[in-house]
C-alpha cells in the first residue's frame, strides 16, 4: 500500500448532527451525546427507517480486530456487534429494505449480515487484497466492491450471494463506488485520479470523468441523479448524470474524505482530513456554513433518511448525537480521549 493510501485510510470515531446546525454560519462541534465510543470509526450508515445506526472500524486502521456495531439513534444505545472481519472494518451500507448489512475492509472480506439475527449470510472472498467501498444497487439484489487491484464485483445479493461479474474499472486502486439513483449505471472513483461511469450489467463504460489532480477518495450520487466526487487536490467536483462537468466547490484546506448529498438534493456535507465539515448549497455552489471544532481529521458523513440529522466521522473523538432544536442528548458519562497507533 502506497504511503498516499496509507494517510488517506485515517482512523475514526462518530459524530452526529442536526440539521439545525447547518446555517450560513460557522457552527462548532460540541461534547458527545451518545454513549462513547471508544474504537476507531471508519465508515457509518443510517438504516433506511433512520431506526439504526451502523458504524464499521476497528482497534487499529489496519490488521488488529475489526467492528461493525448497531446503534439505536432514538435510545442512545449500542444494539448489537456483528463479529467476523479480523481485521479493520472500512465500508458498511444498508440494503433498501434494512434487511441486510454489507461490509468489506482490510481483510479482503465482504460480508453480508442479517440485520435481525445478527449473523453472517456470507462471506466472499473474491478480492486480491483489501476492499475499500460497498455499494448496493436500488433494486436491492445486487451490490458492487471495491478492490485494491483495480477491480470491481458485481454481486447477486438475494438468496445465497454469487458473483455476477468482474469489471477491471481502474489501472490502479479503486477507493470509492456507488450506484445512481436509477440504478441503471455505477461510478467509480480511484487513486489513478478518475472517476468513471458504467454499464454494470454488461461492464461497458460509460464515461470518463477527470479534472481531479489528485486520488478521488469519495463520491456520492443525489436523489435527483446528480454526481460529485472529492479527493485528495482538496476539491469537490460536480457532474452530471452522464458525466458532463457541472461545477467545482473549493474551501477544505487539506484532503476531502468523503460527501453525501441530503435527502432534497439541496445540500452537500463534506468531510475533510482539515478538522472540518462543510456544508454547501447544491445549486448556488457556495458554502453554507463550516462545522469545526473537531481535534482531527474528518472522513466520513451520512444524512439521515428524514434529512433531519448529520452523521460525520473522526479521528480520535467519540460517538455524538444531534437532532433539529434539541439540546445534546444521551450525555457520555467518564468519556477518555485518546489515539492509538495502527
Amino acid at each position: 500500500m502506497s504511503g498516499n493510501l496509507r494517510r488517506i485510510l485515517i482512523h475514526g470515531a462518530l459524530f452526529l448532527f442536526a440539521a439545525g446546525v447547518l446555517s450560513n454560519s460557522p457552527a462548532t462541534a460540541q461534547d458527545p451525546a451518545l454513549a462513547g465510543h471508544e474504537r476507531w470509526v471508519t465508515s457509518l450508515a443510517f438504516s433506511p427507517d433512520g431506526s439504526l445506526l451502523a458504524s464499521a472500524g476497528g482497534e487499529s486502521l489496519l490488521y488488529r480486530a475489526g467492528d461493525v456495531k448497531l446503534w439505536s439513534p432514538a435510545a442512545g444505545e449500542a444494539v448489537a456487534s456483528l463479529e467476523g472481519h479480523p481485521t479493520c472494518v472500512w465500508s458498511v451500507t444498508f440494503t433498501p429494505d434494512g434487511a441486510k448489512l454489507v461490509t468489506s475492509g482490510y481483510d479482503g472480506k465482504v460480508i453480508v449480515w442479517s440485520v435481525a439475527d445478527k449473523k453472517p449470510l456470507a462471506t466472499l472472498e473474491k478480492h486480491k487484497g483489501w476492499v475499500r467501498d460497498v455499494a448496493v444497487a436500488p433494486d436491492g439484489k445486487h451490490f458492487a466492491s471495491a478492490g485494491e487491484d483495480g477491480s470491481v464485483v458485481i454481486w447477486n445479493i438475494e438468496a445465497e450471494p454469487k458473483e455476477v461479474r468482474t469489471i477491471k474499472a481502474h489501472d490502479a486502486a479503486v477507493f470509492c463506488l456507488g450506484f445512481s439513483p436509477d440504478g441503471q449505471t455505477l461510478a467509480t472513483g480511484s487513486v489513478d485520479k478518475t472517476a468513471k461511469l458504467w454499464n454494470w450489467q454488461d461492464g461497458s463504460e460509460k464515461a470518463k470523468l477527470e479534472g481531479h489532480e489528485d486520488s478521488v477518495l469519495g463520491l456520492a450520487w443525489s436523489p435527483a441523479g446528480q454526481l460529485a466526487t472529492c479527493g485528495a487536490d482538496r476539491k469537490i467536483r460536480l457532474w452530471d448524470s452522464a458525466g458532463a462537468a457541472a461545477g467545482v466547490l473549493e474551501g477544505h484546506k487539506d484532503w476531502v474524505n468523503a460527501i453525501a448529498f441530503s435527502p432534497d438534493s439541496t445540500t452537500l456535507a463534506s468531510a475533510s482530513h482539515d478538522r472540518t465539515v462543510r456544508l454547501w448549497d447544491v445549486a448556488q455552489k457556495t458554502e453554507k456554513s463550516v462545522l469545526d471544532g473537531f481535534e482531527s481529521s474528518v472522513w466520513g458523513v451520512a444524512f439521515a433518511p428524514d434529512g433531519k440529522t448529520l452523521a460525520a466521522g473522526s479521528h480520535n473523538d467519540s460517538l455524538r448525537l444531534w437532532e433539529v432544536g434539541w439540546a445534546e442528548k444521551f450525555p457520555s458519562a467518564n468519556e477518555e480521549e485518546g489515539s492509538e497507533e495502527p
